[in-house]
């Protein structure tokens, strides 16, 4: 399961979420360091704010990190919405072990 998603509604919030997903191996948003993850997530928030959304979209497209203002966007590309927190960390989770176990 490679093509997940959760919501975030606060920054420090989807940082947390960042912050696991990039301990797990993935890349940034740009295939960078967390720079530009902190600064995607500071401008959806943004963007939200402006039309009164409390929450943005943070998950994992194949081997990078993702994040979005809307859901709409996300399920069009085929990713799956994690509606838990604490399911989103044990699929991230058992993901990894199964991969690492495969090379």
């Amino acid at each position: 399961m490679k093509k997940i998603f959760t919501a975030a509604y606060s920054i420090e919030e989807a940082n947390e979420i960042g912050h696991f997903i990039m301990s797990k191996g993935y890349e940034g948003v740009q295939n960078d360091s967390y720079r530009y993850c902190d600064l995607a997530i500071e401008t959806a928030f943004r963007n939200n704010k402006v039309h009164h959304r409390d929450c943005i979209y943070v998950g994992v497209g194949y081997d990078t990190m993702i994040v979005a203002r809307t859901k709409r966007g996300l399920r069009r590309k085929g990713m799956k919405f994690i509606e838990k927190k604490r399911k989103f960390y044990e699929l991230l989770d058992k993901h990894w072990s199964c991969e690492k176990r495969r090379y």
